[in-house]
């Protein structure tokens, strides 16, 4: 539910700067506008592109607040484009004057010895409603290395606005939704970017065919371009037009409904109800807004719900999505959880990711296995890893029919690269599987790869062709080693063969994993740091818990945290001495001397707090928080303490 707090609310400030603060251009830096293409003359709606560039002339390391080419809510109605004469235009973001602003903030754009450039659109500062000259000039701020603000006051530039022709209009209304419409299979930076200048032109053409335009494109746009049409639609002057369009929208048969449509028509419906007034920042009106716009929110969810039986194939199953985001797992109709199973494959991959992630338990079920075996049947047989979606697809299938799963794991395991990441083919319930063996060693031998699974699954049958191929690699790295650095032999870095090792054949699995933590010499070798984690990922024994805990005495810090993170996470409860006794040994050294602490050591602080705090094995447990509290040395590790103890209550 939909709280209104205005202190939370009041994150951003909202004071419009005196015209005398503007007076002078500040020492050190200077700001100069131009537009982009040297044109002056523009339509009505026709996106006018700026070219600002910030010229610092002092060493200080300069902040302004732009963050890219979109304006933000950083120093929104202190930073401003002025316009002359004022009648005839009108600031397009003063909605948002009128309503709460966060920002976690700070943010913005660096300028430090150098020219910097920042390109913009001035249709988001400033909107002309009426053709005429008119003659605009920046007036920013920009804060030196010590946050102080000076004021920047830029040159002036002439722009002649003229009336847009209706059939200009509709041509470029046709063009972009056309860019919009048209999603290439494999997009890249420089498609998006056309995605985006789309976008941002039928937001500035505002007329009422593009706000309709704009409406309907909110229910299949990725997020970026939905927030700019989205922003587009609030600042627009045809609000009206836009919530006849929505509403007429929301109840069509091929209109898919998503949160941000409601959303935005939820906004754009409670400036009906509640319309501004002179005083823009009134805090009796942002409360009466917010709060309206929660309840139309609600109503437009259960309209919704009345008219998703007309919906048809894409647009039914991402407006039942839609109404699936607010409701708890057990609310869920019977009725909802048949559809979006049966219309699964409708829904846009990151939809069908974040059912099977988050909202799996809404959506779970047997209705679900021949949607889930869609997935895999229709992944392509590649020779790398497939995207995310088919590991979740594969290990919500073997939640709801083991049994045939399990044949589906065994087949991709049989590939000499296995299409799915090692977390989900490890999660069968089998100790090991032996007739896996040979296939598992051939393919180690060709072409490595496998390690993991035979670190899960193998047995020792095995054994010898994985110590042969093991110290052919090794043999192998040490002589490149020696090649390169005189007198230096780094040994192979394998956590997976290694934690075979220790499992089939522990004497041989320590001193591997005692040579790998040994070897410092080379400089390119970083194997040590973290073979002691990296190898309990897959399987720790009695012998790997000794070598964690002699590590706690290490001479570098960094295998020492390497040691306290991995018994934290892998370790018996029988090592939780020997971690509390080397963080008492640490406080102890650098107690009396706090202002020596180095990063690393901080570092080393914070490992030490993570992993008692956190402990799988019962390093921390209750009470022994403040224990915790006690051996930190910094303010941040206590404040740290403090928070896991509230939050524990």
């Amino acid at each position: 539910m939909l709280r209104y707090n205005p202190w939370k609310w009041r994150a951003i400030f909202l004071v419009v700067a005196q015209a005398g603060n503007w007076a002078a251009q500040a020492q050190g830096i200077s700001l100069r506008i131009e537009t982009e293409t040297g044109r002056t003359q523009f339509r009505i709606g026709e996106a006018i592109g700026l070219r600002l560039t910030f010229e610092p002339s002092s060493p200080d390391n300069w902040m302004v607040a732009i963050t890219g080419q979109d304006r933000s809510v950083l120093a929104l109605a202190r930073d401003r484009f002025a316009a002359s004469p004022e009648a005839g235009t009108s600031d397009p973001w003063s909605y948002r004057l009128s309503e709460g602003i966060g920002y976690s903030g700070p943010g913005g754009m660096y300028v430090h010895e150098k020219t910097a450039l920042a390109h913009l659109d001035l249709n988001q500062w400033v909107r002309f409603e009426r053709p005429g000259h008119y003659n605009v000039r920046a007036l920013f701020h920009a804060a030196d290395g010590q946050r102080q603000d000076v004021a920047l006051d830029s040159n002036e530039i002439g722009i002649e606005i003229v009336a847009a022709d209706a059939s200009w209009q509709a041509e470029q209304l046709r063009d972009d939704v056309a860019i919009l419409n048209s999603i290439p299979e494999k997009p890249d930076n420089q498609t998006f970017e056309a995605r985006m200048d789309a976008a941002r032109r039928i937001s500035y053409l505002d007329t009422p065919g593009s706000v309709r335009e704009a409406g309907r494109l909110l229910g299949a746009m990725d997020v970026q371009v939905g927030q700019i049409l989205q922003t587009g639609l609030r600042a627009s002057l045809h609000r009206d037009e836009a919530v006849a369009a929505m509403k007429e929208l929301l109840r069509s048969a091929n209109q898919p409904v998503t949160p941000m449509f409601l959303d935005t028509l939820a906004a754009l419906e409670a400036w009906q109800r509640i319309p501004s007034r002179p005083n823009p920042a009134s805090d009796s009106d942002a409360r009466r807004r917010y709060e309206a716009r929660a309840e139309i929110a609600r109503q437009l969810r259960r309209e919704l719900a009345v008219a998703i039986d007309k919906k048809q194939d894409s647009a039914k199953a991402i407006s039942i999505k839609t109404l699936l985001d607010d409701m708890p797992p057990e609310t869920v109709p019977a009725r909802l959880r048949s559809e979006i199973a049966a219309l699964f494959p409708e829904l846009p991959a990151g939809q069908q990711s974040e059912l099977l992630d988050s909202q799996w338990e809404k959506i779970a079920g047997p209705e679900m296995v021949p949607a889930l075996r869609r997935i895999y049947d229709t992944t392509p047989q590649t020779s790398y890893q497939a995207p995310p979606l088919l590991a979740i697809a594969v290990e919500r299938l073997y939640e709801l029919d083991p049994n045939r799963t399990r044949m589906l794991l065994l087949d991709e395991m049989s590939r000499p690269i296995p299409r799915l990441p090692f977390k989900t083919l490890a999660m069968l319930p089998d100790a090991t599987l032996p007739a896996m063996d040979q296939l598992l060693l051939e393919h180690l031998e060709d072409n490595g790869g496998t390690e993991q699974l035979i670190a899960r699954y193998a047995t020792a049958h095995i054994l010898d062709g994985v110590k042969a191929f093991y110290s052919k690699r090794d043999a192998a790295m040490r002589a490149r080693t020696s090649a390169n650095v005189p007198n230096i032999a780094s040994p192979a870095c394998e956590p997976p063969l290694v934690a075979y090792f220790l499992r089939v054949d522990p004497a041989w699995g320590e001193q591997v994993l005692r040579e790998s933590l040994a070897e410092r010499g080379y400089p390119m070798g970083r194997c040590w740091m973290s073979i002691l984690g990296q190898t309990a990922s897959y399987y720790v024994s009695p012998g790997w818990e000794k070598i964690a805990i002699a590590a706690l005495q290490d001479s570098t810090v960094i295998v020492k945290a390497d040691a306290v993170k991995a018994l934290g996470q892998y370790g018996s409860e029988s090592s939780s001495p020997a971690v509390w006794e080397s963080f008492r040994y640490w406080h102890e050294w650098w107690k009396d001397r706090p202002a020596e602490l180095n990063d690393e050591n901080r570092r080393f602080e914070q490992v030490f707090l993570e992993a008692t705090a956190h402990a799988r094995n019962r390093i921390s447990v209750g009470g022994e928080l403040e224990k915790i509290r006690e051996l930190c040395i910094t303010q941040e590790c206590r404040a740290q303490t403090e928070e896991y103890r509230r939050e524990r209550k």
